[in-house]
């Protein structure tokens, strides 16, 4: 199956991780005329799977995916992490410093009323009780119950970001399937890129480690590596 990458340094079509064709465009609005001048000279069809590397704007990707489909082409869309996922992250910790100073706002405000309705009359006995019970309900939600525990995405996002830190490799696109990751990135050496893989396989959650390719493109070695996740 074919891969169609467009980045900024142009449009390529690649098939088993090689470049087959490749094209240049000088502006973004021009992306979508020379994709359809680079699959107007295959004579059949395929199923294609896109992979847009730059910040596009929405009208300009859409046509981009329309112009696929006119020549025939079918899309495969790949489900690639990007910042929609930091942003989930920031919106659970935002949630958990939400709900827990809701809870702490609640038992201060219950524990006053309790003083007061003490000190005010005894007709408010049955009360107190209640409020008494509401606050030990309270202090085991502040215990236990709230618990915000990081997504397994979260979690091989930050650790793969600290083996690529480690190794001084550079990640374009990170896609996870099930129990493996496949990680597209560069480097300017290739003892860094044979580092990254010599340190994920140290992690524990990381049972297999292989590269599909590694490639030279000007003084860069590009490289896409699968691991398999226990």
């Amino acid at each position: 199956m074919k891969t169609i990458v467009i980045n900024e340094r142009g449009i390529r079509i690649l098939e088993d991780g090689e470049i087959i064709n490749q094209g240049l465009f000088s502006e973004e609005k021009d992306i979508p005329q020379e994709l359809k001048e680079l699959l107007s000279i295959y004579e059949n069809s395929e199923v294609v799977t896109l992979k847009i590397q730059m910040d596009m704007e929405k009208e300009n990707e859409k046509r981009v995916k329309e112009i696929i489909k006119e020549c025939g082409w079918s899309l495969k869309e790949r489900k690639v992490l990007d910042k929609k996922i930091i942003k989930i992250i920031v919106v659970i910790f935002f949630c958990e410093i939400f709900l827990g100073g809701t809870v702490f706002f609640k038992k201060y405000l219950l524990k006053k009323q309790n003083q007061n309705l003490k000190i005010e009359s005894s007709d408010y006995k049955k009360r107190v009780i209640l409020l008494d019970r509401e606050l030990k309900e309270l202090d085991k939600i502040e215990e236990g119950e709230i618990s915000f525990k990081k997504s397994e995405i979260a979690e091989y996002l930050f650790s793969i970001s600290e083996l690529c830190k480690k190794s001084d490799i550079y990640l374009e696109k990170i896609e996870i399937r099930e129990k493996r990751i496949y990680l597209s990135g560069y480097g300017d050496r290739i003892e860094n890129i044979f580092n990254l893989k010599r340190y994920s396989l140290m992690d524990g959650q990381v049972s297999e480690s292989k590269f599909d390719f590694i490639k030279k493109e000007g003084e860069l070695l590009y490289f896409l590596m699968e691991l398999e996740i226990d």
